[in-house]
């Protein structure tokens, strides 16, 4: 089934039906993003409010458990000692803190916690 929503990474017009629930996803033919549109995005109030419910931090041995399926194959492919961005970093960046701990040099981003624009 193909639908008429541009994909907002690519830009490309098109996409078809990926998955449904209580809201739609779809995948973009030219770049495999699965979106959801616009009409589902959260306000800006409402996404930080269910984002302060997340209590992660670089002390929590579970958290860092859930991170290192990320952090362990990435760690494993970046030269020594790269430079990383930890986008949606969160009141209690970890992330960045252990690609740090391996040498890394890293910086954190976050909409509402960190928003360093520059």
């Amino acid at each position: 089934m193909i639908n008429e929503h541009n994909c907002p990474l690519c830009l490309t017009a098109g996409s078809a039906l990926f998955h449904q629930d209580m809201r739609d996803y779809y995948r973009c033919e030219n770049c495999s993003l699965v979106f959801v549109p616009a009409q589902y995005y959260l306000s800006t109030s409402e996404e930080k409010f269910i984002y302060d419910q997340h209590e992660n931090s670089a002390d929590d041995p579970g958290y860092r458990t859930f991170l290192e399926r990320l952090f362990l194959p990435l760690s494993q492919r970046l030269d020594k000692h790269s430079n990383g961005l930890d986008f949606g970093s969160g009141p209690g960046p970890t992330l960045s803190v252990m690609f740090e701990e391996i040498g890394h040099k890293m910086q954190v981003y976050d909409p509402f916690y960190a928003a360093d624009h520059s």
